[in-house]
């Protein structure tokens, strides 16, 4: 630390009570300020200065008193001064002087973190002490005087005289330490009840030998006169005694007074954040709580005014929300006091503790009056402020608003440790208002799911870690008759079907103990007259704030006419498919009838399209498509003259290219019926070819459909293996023989990998 604070803020309040007392002609707050201190730093007794805050205030007393010598005579008023204390108390509450030298080690510390103090006993009326500096701290003459004044002053408060000190060395004489042989002289009450002592001994002495010295006559007489004499003594002793104790007793007394004050003000001070953490918890309202706070803060400290002021929901204006001391007419027209959030140039304090999250302590408002704008000056004077504290409020790096204070009827000094209780007490100020505004709003998102689960259509339940219902909406009593009141702390159970049961508890069990979500269970509650009410269920783990699982919480919505609805449907599609395949039967028996040579070749190539199709892992809706395109690829044969179609002879060009227009004429028949589109689609390119060699349009490779690549091969090996009017049945194997040849070359090589090892591996027959 470049320069660290090293000095307590009680020594620079001893000068201030020395200057006072001996010199009232200066202004001490003037010094301070010439001084670069302000009041508020040496009133707080937790405020620490620098060497360099030191040395300046030093050199601007010197010379505003012209006395060189002051330091010593401050430290000489320190042990008398109320701004030791406690220290001094507690030095008072030894019974001599040399243990109250011996404890400075432990006392000096709360007044220098400069030195290190070190106490040596020399004798009865003698202790030696150094004071050994910290590394890199530099000590000036004057601290070196001033400790020696305080050493010099402790003596007093038991003597009434100043100690007499020897400075065998000192740390500006080029030595590591310096040291201090510090001698006091006893007090007389000491010193007359030795002689007490004394007396007593003598005449203890004295009346031994009586009978030896003197005749019996005189006995009497010599008692009588050594008892008085050691009465005289002993009185005297405790008279003098009596005044010292009477001294120190006064002494402690201010001292004690001023703790009990302090003890006061921190026990205040604790009820204080006690009160308004009991308070958050009990008060939901914002507005309410605020007050109550600020009611708390004027009761328990001591301060003549305060306000708190928040931000708006626009984030514009910081407005005034809760206060005390100000005047009524004021806070009616409390519009009037708020600042704009949004304006950059404001240099006013109240928006650089809102902008900065930083608080702030101004001790006189004149020095920062040149930052107000013409509104702010009127505030001020309007509400007469001469010095304040205001510290932000702020939650989780978000500035909330203000805390203010002020004092203008007290003489209490606003200090440092003021504004660190208050920034203690905006902290919890911060959550207090999250809180409240947390809750606020966890109500209204209960009052919004209360409204949306009582009206809603669908059942919504939660259950405990048991299974047991504990809430249930009025859908439930709606939809299958059971009053909530019958449904409430029952197990779900108790409403399944006996079939469901198992696989509710399984899926309810997982929610539980896995923590999983359940979207897909299907189960039957009975109503309450007996009928059956099918139901998709759901539910999710219910958490508390721990994140442990206290239940589940889920929907249940009636699927039994969407259920029927689907039964209805399916059993429809069923029919309406079995009159296609019936449809597709027919057209193929009728295209097969004009040409009685090549009578089954579909429903062949059918068989083996299905195969080479479920060979390659389709699934069943394609695989049934690619069945019913087969059954009817050769329905635009209808077009093509019988003749043609059962000619033995070879077709002549002009043949051959009206044979090549079935695909087309069979596509054409298809979509005009609104036939299903990849039948369609199989019937127009089932004599494509995946080099483009096929037609009707010479597509190749993957704009093929795939149906149609395994219809291709199927229809040529069928056609080669079966007789034909033009010639007789070639066989199997050359067929087989054929798409090899043309594998991945004129066929699709996937699928007539595929048919071959339906022929070579898996026996198929055609």
């Amino acid at each position: 630390m470049e320069n660290p604070s090293l000095y307590n803020s009680r020594i620079i309040k001893n000068y201030i009570e020395y200057l006072n007392k001996f010199h009232p002609e200066i202004d001490a707050e003037l010094l301070l300020k010439d001084a670069g201190i302000s009041l508020h730093q040496v009133e707080d007794g937790g405020y620490w200065f620098t060497q360099e805050q030191s040395d300046l205030f030093n050199e601007t007393l010197v010379a505003k008193t012209g006395d060189v010598n002051i330091s010593r005579k401050a430290g000489q008023y320190a042990p008398f001064s109320k701004a030791s204390g406690a220290v001094a108390q507690y030095l008072l509450g030894f019974i001599n002087t040399r243990t109250a030298y011996s404890v400075l080690e432990k006392l000096y510390p709360q007044l220098s973190r400069a030195s290190v103090i070190i106490a040596k006993n020399i004798d009865a009326n003698r202790i030696e002490i150094d004071a050994v500096p910290k590394e890199g701290v530099i000590e000036k003459p004057y601290q070196c005087d001033y400790r020696l004044g305080i050493f010099e002053a402790i003596a007093k408060l038991f003597t009434t005289k100043y100690a007499d000190i020897e400075h065998t060395m000192c740390i500006h004489k080029g030595a590591d330490a310096c040291r201090y042989i510090i001698a006091w002289k006893e007090t007389p009450a000491f010193i007359w009840k030795r002689l007490t002592r004394y007396a007593i001994l003598i005449s203890l002495i004295l009346l031994s030998l009586l009978p030896v010295i003197f005749q019996p006559h005189y006995w009497i007489s010599l008692t009588t006169m050594l008892f008085l004499i050691v009465v005289i003594f002993y009185s005297y002793s405790m008279h003098l005694e009596k005044n010292d104790l009477l001294r120190n007793i006064n002494a402690q007394g201010d001292a004690a007074e001023r703790l009990l004050g302090q003890i006061n003000q921190r026990y205040k001070e604790t009820t204080l954040v006690k009160e308004i953490g009991q308070a958050t918890s009990m008060i939901p309202d914002i507005d309410k709580l605020l007050s109550f706070i600020m009611a708390l803060i004027e009761k328990h400290l001591e301060f003549d005014r305060g306000m708190i002021m928040l931000a708006d929901r626009e984030k514009r204006h910081l407005i005034y929300k809760a206060g005390f001391g100000y005047n009524p007419d004021m806070i009616t027209n409390s519009e009037e006091i708020k600042f704009h959030i949004n304006k950059p140039e404001s240099k006013s304090v109240v928006m650089k503790a809102f902008r900065e999250q930083k608080p702030y302590l101004v001790d006189d408002i004149n020095k920062i009056e040149s930052d107000f704008s013409e509104r702010s000056r009127s505030i001020v004077k309007q509400t007469g402020a001469k010095s304040f504290i205001c510290v932000p409020i702020v939650f989780e790096k978000e500035s909330l608003g203000v805390l203010m204070v002020d004092n203008i009827n007290s003489k209490k000094v606003l200090v440092e440790s003021d504004m660190s209780l208050l920034m203690g007490i905006a902290t919890q100020i911060a959550a207090s208002i999250t809180n409240a505004a947390s809750l606020s709003k966890i109500r209204e998102r209960e009052e919004r799911f209360r409204a949306l689960s009582e009206n809603a259509p669908d059942i919504i339940y939660t259950l405990n870690t048991e299974g047991a219902c504990t809430y249930v909406n009025p859908a439930w009593e709606r939809i299958l008759g059971h009053p909530k009141e019958a449904v409430l702390g029952r197990n779900i159970i108790d409403f399944v079907k006996q079939e469901d049961v198992g696989r509710v508890l399984s899926a309810f069990n997982e929610i539980r103990e896995s923590r999983k979500r359940v979207t897909d269970l299907y189960g039957t509650i009975m109503h309450t007259e007996g009928s059956e009410h099918m139901f998709h269920m759901s539910g999710a783990p219910n958490t508390d704030s721990t994140g442990n699982v206290t239940g589940v919480v889920g929907t249940l919505k009636d699927v039994t006419d969407l259920k029927k609805s689907e039964a209805d449907l399916r059993i429809s599609i069923q029919k309406q498919k079995s009159m296609v395949v019936s449809t597709i039967e027919i057209i193929s028996n009728i295209v097969e009838s004009r040409d009685p040579y090549t009578a089954g070749h579909q429903k062949r190539v059918a068989d083996l399209a299905v195969a080479i199709a479920i060979e390659l892992g389709y699934s069943n809706d394609r695989v049934e498509s690619i069945r019913m395109g087969s059954l009817i690829h050769d329905i635009g044969k209808i077009h093509i003259p019988v003749e043609i179609l059962s000619k033995p002879g070879k077709l002549s060009d002009i043949e051959f290219k009206l044979m090549k227009t079935h695909p087309s004429q069979g596509y054409d028949i298809l979509k005009k019926a609104d036939f299903i589109p990849v039948i369609a689609t199989m019937v127009h390119q089932h004599h494509e070819r995946i080099n483009g060699s096929g037609y009707p349009f010479g597509i190749k490779g993957d704009e093929i459909l795939p149906e149609s690549r395994i219809l291709a091969v199927a229809d040529t090996v069928e056609a080669m293996a079966s007789h034909r009017p033009y010639r007789a049945s070639l066989g199997i194997n050359p067929a087989l023989d054929e798409i090899k040849k043309g594998r991945g070359y004129l066929y699709d090589a996937d699928m007539v990998d595929a048919c071959l090892r339906l022929f070579e591996e898996k026996s198929f027959n055609l």
